[in-house]
């Protein structure tokens, strides 16, 4: 019996050591170098590139996709968009506070979201989430980690668990990276023939004020207040206002209000910017196409020059 149970020992011991030593090798040999691709390299690039910039971009696809930071002279000339496909704000934070303890201190911050961020709170849709900004290692990420249960924790020690799934896709981008020159990180949807889908609705969006997303984001104001950065929320619209519930979204802007968000830029009924009703302006019922971008960050940056006296700036 004592046998088997110094084998079981060793063996763990073993295990413990070689993973320790790859993922140490692959995070400082690949991952580290790596500046390009969503598992990371983006954020890497921020990073590597400049840690003053005037301003970033976070969010979702609908942040990627649909607002260029060369339309955004009212923020400055050196911004970066870091949206990053299927992000909610629990993820934006993260990336805020991996930067943060990076050294990059942006002036302002502009967070894209929407009403759907808030209104479905479950253990595994945080999860998904956390573990996109793996294999990161944060005091904030582990809180999160430490909050889904002890299952995700010991998982988590293991370096190789957090590049789980990764490990391929950062490979081909550390491959490519000397390919990579200066961009901004705006990814502009060509048009398509068929009209986006209007159908659906909204209507059993349900706003949770206490959700794992909408503390994130009250955190998120936070640590700009903590930096003195100006940290804009923006909520854009979607076609034929498919994903806009009125009720909600004015009960969940009231209450982020309360909790301490500053600068909200509400633009998520359609009729608030009509010239994008079209539906020229739509790759599908959610993203917007290239022209439909490049109109909606001139109307972004038109509503950034309108914010009131003092709202920005730290005033």
């Amino acid at each position: 019996m004592l046998t088997i149970f110094k084998k079981t020992a060793i063996a763990i011991i073993l295990f413990i050591f070689l993973d320790r030593i790859l993922s140490f090798a692959f995070m400082h040999i690949i991952f580290d170098n790596t500046i390009s691709g969503e598992s990371g390299g983006t954020i890497n690039y921020v990073i590597k590139k400049d840690s003053h910039p005037d301003f970033l971009i976070l969010g979702a696809s609908r942040a990627k996709h649909e607002i260029d930071p060369s339309v955004l002279p009212s923020l400055g000339a050196n911004g970066y968009n870091l949206g990053i496909n299927g992000n909610t704000v629990l993820t934006s934070s993260l990336i805020l506070d991996i930067l943060l303890r990076n050294g990059v201190k942006p002036k302002t911050v502009l967070v894209q979201t929407d009403l759907s961020d808030f209104t479905d709170d479950s253990r595994q849709k945080t999860l998904d989430q956390i573990s996109r900004v793996y294999p990161y290692d944060t005091p904030l990420i582990r809180s999160y980690v430490q909050s889904i249960g002890a299952e995700e924790e010991v998982k988590y020690f293991f370096g190789l668990y957090r590049l789980n799934r990764k490990i391929l896709d950062v490979g081909y981008n550390f491959l490519k990276r000397n390919s990579i020159g200066a961009i901004d990180g705006f990814v502009g949807l060509p048009e398509i023939a068929v009209p986006p889908d209007g159908s659906w609705a909204a209507a059993n969006y349900i706003y949770e004020g206490t959700s794992t997303t909408a503390l994130a984001l009250e955190h998120m104001q936070e640590l700009c207040n903590e930096n003195s950065i100006d940290l804009i929320v923006v909520f854009p619209p979607f076609y034929n206002n498919v994903g806009y519930n009125k009720t909600q979204q004015e009960i969940m802007m009231n209450d982020l209000k309360k909790h301490g968000l500053k600068i909200m830029i509400d633009l998520s009924d359609i009729a608030k910017t009509p010239g994008l009703a079209g539906a020229d302006n739509w790759r599908d019922a959610l993203h917007m196409d290239t022209a439909g971008a490049e109109k909606f960050s001139i109307i972004l940056n038109t509503a950034i020059e309108k914010l009131p006296e003092g709202d920005r700036n730290g005033q």
